[in-house]
């Protein structure tokens, strides 16, 4: 038959479209190699094109029956990624795309696609359904596409059990989107929740195992929007009879997996409503962790260990004031005799000594006593340690293990008093047992250890450890690793000063230091240290010992600093694309010059031209890529910050880097740590920065002008005028009406501006708010100090506007009141009474100094009793 006149169109537009070939043929393109380049971009042009006639193409394409299975694939995949992305930006984009396409042509890709998914090839329907779930995510919150639902419905009904689970399956595809759209602030109404919830759990009902399994699948995520549904009792206990139901469903293991891993989702969305289903389900979990195959037991095993996560999480809640109510049930508490045996039973089912690092059951029954632990604190203690007695001389290591794992695993939540009879009993036999003939057994001990210094410090035996641990230093790698992390553990629980800079005279490693020291050199240069990560161990351990090392090892650590030059001038021989090894030894040089600060001037060149070389070592192996190596650039920052203005002499080879950084805002770590360096090069060179302000601030200026940086960058932007404000003084003026416009431009973003309710919006603010008070403070002192002051004047009101909103929000972190109560003092005490007769008596100022005199910290206190007496001493009071 000769195509209709309808089809002739379509296919004339697709010959436009997609230039002299067929969209099929450029999909198939794309599988070749050496036709995947330039079909792709065809592809790409044709959307640029006319993205009303490239969707409309694809959805044609994917719903053509005589097409090949996997053009039509492709087809709905390049539909999918047309309507969604990862970054939310692009993401925001598409969807606005496809919302301001014709009615007409969204219709047509919507009738398309839905005939797409009932197709008897199944990997056509899965693409369909994740394309309807895209186009429902986008539709459904605004009621634009209400007939969606009741479609999906209407197939879950369907006699052909193939339409059942494609429909299910995308109605889980569908549930995803949605659970992602509502914790992005949009609602999604009861009834469409209701409808979803009602087909899933249909289907979990359905006699044919594969049927049951989409339908679980799809329950994982309809479960989340069924708020109304789980504040029902009926609903709520027959959604769970179904749920246990599927849990005992031994015919198909993977309907239990998928069932159990529901039971873990509503442990997570409604532990509040838990309590009276636990008769059935302690003792179905228990059962299957003892009694199933381990793929089935692990799920079930995971209910308990997100039980304990809720608890915790409520248990911080109260102990924060900020529960409004909730109260753990103390679930873990009333279940302890029977889960902690079953736990402890379970660490002994290792399969084999290797150490393969895949997860297992012995190793989630580690974690979830671990949690227990935390959880209920010393009750758990006399319980787990019956069993350590009972297996710790057993003659299988399984055994022997599984004691040690026991015991390590309760380090962290039991008190100190209750835990230091037995580490001091047990402390001679873990010794004697690093001798254990099972290499399991010795690393498992040497975790132990590391987890009683971790958390219990000040009970560990140092003298009679350290000695012990540089000799199993030379154990095998996967033994001297968990060795290094026990040097580095002691090593962080030395005791510190005040400050940063205050390190006490002498600590209890320091009569161990050189010998540490030198184990550790021992073991980065061992031939086997690339097994179990070991080199990496030692060098961190390293970096930890000398970085709180007390100050009777300063003499040490010169010849150190050579060692580590030594090692990394060496390191060349071998470059990896991250530069790992040589981050790792940078990692140490950065401890060595922060200790020794002035004392590393005579060796500072060669730090600076090694350093150097790392970055230049980086950019080869990424091709010639602008990038900068993290670890060399806090070197270099922490030789700044050592040897202060003489550090100028560097700053022409340097400065070419820093602009790469903070030029290079698609890394958004490095942009961040170029930026926080422009902080420490203020602080080294002080005035002598003056040289570089202008090229640095027009980066800046771009950084926070352009849409694309992320926003964290331009948060910490703003703290870097202060410090460069600081730094230059009266020289600043040149730059205070542009630097000013942005500060305010900044301290314009409101709490509203956000998606409601999000935490990582909140926190955004509360970052941004903390640079822009510190960059005004770092201004008016920094003008102050050159008598220039007067020019800032115009700008105070758009300060006390900025910090009015702080006051009234309350949403503000106490760093943020903490700032603004200092820049309010300070201000105050540079323009006196001609300030307070204006807001000496504004609500907003008692609102600020009340919500910071509630802050537990005497730093805070003080401020603001300083803050009060200007606001006295000036009349406004």
């Amino acid at each position: 038959n000769p195509p209709s006149k309808k089809s002739s169109r379509c296919l004339h537009g697709q010959i436009a479209l997609f230039g002299t070939m067929s969209l099929t043929e450029l999909l198939l393109a794309t599988q070749d190699p050496s036709k995947c380049a330039a079909a792709e971009a065809q592809i790409r042009q044709a959307e640029q094109a006319s993205v009303d006639q490239y969707f409309t193409a694809l959805a044609q394409e994917l719903a053509n029956n005589e097409k090949p299975t996997i053009a039509r694939q492709l087809a709905g995949l390049l539909l999918k990624n047309g309507l969604a992305a990862k970054d939310p930006t692009r993401d925001r984009e598409l969807k606005a795309r496809w919302a301001g396409l014709p009615g007409n042509s969204r219709s047509l890709v919507k009738e398309a696609t839905t005939s797409a998914l009932i197709n008897p090839q199944v990997d056509v329907g899965k693409a369909a359904a994740q394309v309807l779930a895209k186009i429902g995510a986008i539709e459904i919150p605004p009621n634009e596409w209400p007939g969606l639902v009741p479609l999906l419905l209407q197939h879950v009904t369907n006699n052909d059990s193939k339409a059942r689970q494609i429909s299910l399956v995308c109605l889980g595809y569908l549930c995803e989107e949605l659970v992602n759209v509502q914790e992005e602030g949009q609602n999604i109404s009861d009834e469409i929740a209701n409808n979803i919830l009602t087909a899933v759990v249909q289907g979990m009902r359905d006699a044919e195992a594969q049927t049951k399994l989409e339908a679980t699948k799809a329950f994982y995520h309809a479960v989340v929007l069924a708020q109304k549904n789980f504040r029902s009792e009926n609903e709520r206990t027959f959604i769970m009879k179904i749920v246990c139901e599927c849990c005992r469903f031994t015919a198909a293991p993977q309907v239990q997996i998928a069932a159990f891993e529901c039971l873990v989702q509503i442990a997570t969305e409604y532990y509040d409503f838990l309590m009276a289903y636990m008769n059935e389900l302690g003792p179905l979990t228990w059962d299957t962790i003892k009694g199933a195959p381990e793929n089935v037991a692990i799920p079930a095993m995971e209910f308990w260990s997100t039980i304990c996560d809720e608890e915790l999480y409520i248990m911080d809640l109260v102990a924060s004031g900020q529960a409004a109510g909730r109260t753990p049930l103390n679930l873990i508490q009333q279940a302890l005799p029977f889960l902690c045996p079953l736990l402890t039973e379970t660490l002994t089912k290792q399969q084999s000594e290797d150490d393969d690092d895949s997860w297992n059951l012995a190793m989630a029954a580690g974690t979830c006593l671990n949690l227990v632990a935390q959880v209920v604190g010393d009750a758990c203690v006399d319980l787990v340690l019956q069993f350590v007695q009972s297996n710790f001389q057993n003659p299988d290591w399984k055994h022997r293990e599984a004691a040690m794992l026991a015991y390590g695993s309760i380090m962290e939540g039991p008190t100190s008093e209750k835990m230091r009879p037995m580490v001091e009993q047990s402390f001679s036999f873990l010794v004697m047992a690093l001798q254990d003939q099972s290499v399991a057994v010795r690393d498992t001990i040497a975790w132990t250890l590391g987890r009683i210094a971790q958390f219990h410090p000040s009970i560990i035996p140092v003298k009679q450890l350290t000695p012990l641990l540089c000799e199993k230093l030379r154990d095998v790698p996967r033994v001297s690793a968990n060795v290094c992390w026990n040097v580095q553990v002691l090593a962080e629980a030395q005791p510190s000063g005040m400050g940063v800079a205050e390190f006490p005279p002498t600590a209890p490693l320091s009569e161990f230091f050189t010998a540490l020291a030198s184990a550790l050199l021992e073991v980065v240069a061992r031939p086997d240290a690339d097994e179990k990560q070991l080199r990496m161990a030692g060098y961190n351990a390293l970096s930890v010992l000398v970085g709180k090392a007390a100050n009777d090892c300063l003499g040490h650590m010169s010849a150190l600093t050579q060692e580590m030059l030594n090692h990394l001038h060496a390191s060349f021989k071998n470059v990896d694309r991250e530069c790992e090894l040589q981050g790792l030894i940078c990692g140490v040089l950065t401890s060595l010059v922060t200790r020794l600060r002035g004392e590393v001037l005579p060796i500072a060149d060669k730090i600076m031209e090694e350093a150097l070389k790392v970055i230049t070592a980086y950019q080869q192996v990424r091709g010639g890529q602008q990038v900068l190596q993290e670890e060399a650039l806090l070197l270099i920052a922490a030789l700044a910050n050592a040897v202060g203005t003489n550090f100028e002499r560097f700053m022409p080879h340097f400065a070419p880097h820093l602009r790469v950084g903070l030029q290079n805002y698609d890394d958004v770590q490095t942009c961040l740590m170029a930026t926080g360096i422009v902080g420490d090069l203020c602080r080294a060179l002080e005035g002598k920065i003056i040289t570089y302000c202008d090229t640095i601030l027009q980066i800046l200026y771009s950084n926070l002008q352009n849409p694309a940086v992320d926003r964290k960058i331009k948060a910490s932007v703003m703290t870097c005028f202060g410090d460069m404000a600081l730094a230059i003084t009266g020289e600043f003026e040149k730059y205070l009406a542009p630097v000013v416009k942005m500060l305010a431009e900044a301290s314009s973003t409101r709490l509203a501006d956000g998606p409601a309710g999000s935490e990582e919006w909140i926190e955004y603010l509360n970052s941004l708010r903390e640079g822009v008070l510190e960059a005004y403070m770092g201004i008016v002192h920094g003008l102050r100090e050159a008598n220039k002051l007067h020019l800032f004047k115009e700008h105070v009101n758009t300060v006390l506007v900025f910090v009015k909103e702080i006051a009234e929000d309350n949403t503000a972190q106490d760093s943020v009141l903490k700032d603004a109560v200092s820049l309010v003092g300070d201000l105050v005490m540079v323009f006196q009474a001609e300030l307070t007769s204006h807001v000496g008596q504004a609500p907003f100022l008692g609102q600020l100094v009340q919500r910071a005199a509630r802050i537990q910290n005497p730093l805070v206190q003080q401020n603001v009793q300083w803050l009060q007496q200007m606001l006295q001493k000036f009349g406004a009071a």
